[in-house]
């Protein structure tokens, strides 16, 4: 009886696989406990003085949570997604999830090569600029706001205005909620892409987008940042300087002075919490956001603030009676472009349908479900 052997590939993979192997974190001792082979093996494979099969491609691909063109690939892998691995570590943050969002954005930028769509325009760079003082954070937000075209109003959409006028890809994925807010990543290979924890409530969803667009507009040559909330106290300084340009682009001065004059009393110039609320719901963001805005115009003196916020005003019957709402609802994961742009090349037949259904994230099944219903519609 012949022997079957199992076919071996000749690509060198080796590079790749100790790449992906360190980025994990895990050493070869691990990685041999995990898969069954010998350590001599796996240092053998990865100086590629020995072939592995598909089936242990395959294997090595699942330990380190890649898919498996992620090897065949001849460029080199993204700076940015260096320098997120090593801050998930100090962050706590799972590296699958970094792992997960730079997989999205290499798609998306695959997406727009595939189907020849134009040039995105991408966001200033001002890393060079030294920017740091809460005055000059606001004075840049109303520059943004200016070219934005938002002239005073609020931001209704940040993810349709940045993805737009950006060129900003906006991702959503669950993670702890007390060690992930957001993360930028900026290179040339894939761009500007934001990771916002989808486990957030809207509100403070919105104000995370606009803290990582200061990052990526300012400290561009970090290409990627991790931020866990340290709430607006936070001492340090680029986080403060994140902080003071998302209040200003998402509450302007002037429209902020404008609603206040229209809810709070000339004669008392009483600050209450439903005035907080108002600004809240008016501008899209926290209570918590509203009120250290406030603070920071001075227009709301901090013993004040800090008796509002102990009495977890957000969370009240006279909240939910004004409309308030801070609950955690369940963001799309991909941006609307991004799905849009599968579908085109689905359409124009570049890529299966089991291609769609693994770049949109879903079921295979529930997917053709779906299509077959829509199709019997028409």
């Amino acid at each position: 009886m012949p022997v079957k052997l199992k076919p071996s590939l000749t690509a060198a993979f080796g590079p790749k696989l100790k790449q992906a192997r360190r980025a994990m974190g895990l050493t070869l001792k691990q990685v041999n406990e995990n898969m069954g082979l010998a350590v001599s093996t796996i240092s053998e494979i990865e100086s590629e003085k020995r072939r592995l099969s598909v089936v242990e491609l395959n294997q090595f691909a699942k330990l380190y949570h890649r898919p498996v063109t992620f090897f065949f690939e001849e460029e080199e892998s993204s700076a940015s997604l260096a320098v997120l691995l090593r801050a998930a570590d100090a962050f706590s943050v799972n590296k699958d999830t970094i792992i997960e969002f730079h997989e999205l954005c290499r798609s998306y930028r695959d997406l727009r090569k595939l189907v020849g769509a134009p040039e995105m325009p991408g966001p200033p760079d001002y890393s060079s600029s030294g920017l740091i003082t809460f005055d000059q954070a606001e004075e840049l937000a109303e520059v943004e706001r200016n070219v934005l075209g938002l002239n005073g109003q609020p931001v209704r959409d940040i993810y349709d205005l940045l993805e737009g006028k950006r060129g900003i890809k906006i991702f959503h994925l669950p993670e702890n909620s007390e060690t992930l807010s957001g993360a930028f990543a900026c290179d040339e290979e894939i761009g500007p892409c934001f990771l916002i924890n989808s486990r957030h409530p809207q509100r403070r969803r919105t104000f995370t987008v606009a803290h990582e667009y200061a990052h990526c507009i300012v400290h561009r040559n970090q290409l990627a940042h991790i931020d866990a909330y340290t709430g607006f106290e936070t001492k340090n300084p680029r986080e403060r300087f994140a902080n003071a340009f998302a209040a200003a682009f998402l509450m302007p001065r002037r429209t902020v002075s404008e609603v206040l004059s229209q809810l709070v009393s000339q004669r008392t110039n009483a600050m209450s919490a439903e005035v907080v609320l108002h600004l809240a719901m008016y501008f899209g963001v926290s209570f918590e956001a509203a009120g250290w805005r406030l603070v920071s115009l001075r227009k709301l003196p901090v013993p004040i603030w800090e008796d509002l916020r102990g009495e977890q005003i957000a969370l009240s019957p006279t909240a939910r009676l004004l409309g308030y709402s801070n609950e955690v609802d369940k963001p799309d994961t991909l941006p609307r472009q991004y799905r849009y742009l599968a579908y085109e090349a689905y359409k124009m037949k570049l890529i299966s349908f089991e291609r769609l259904a693994e770049l949109l994230r879903r079921n295979y099944y529930e997917l053709r479900e779906e299509f077959s219903y829509e199709k019997q519609r028409q």
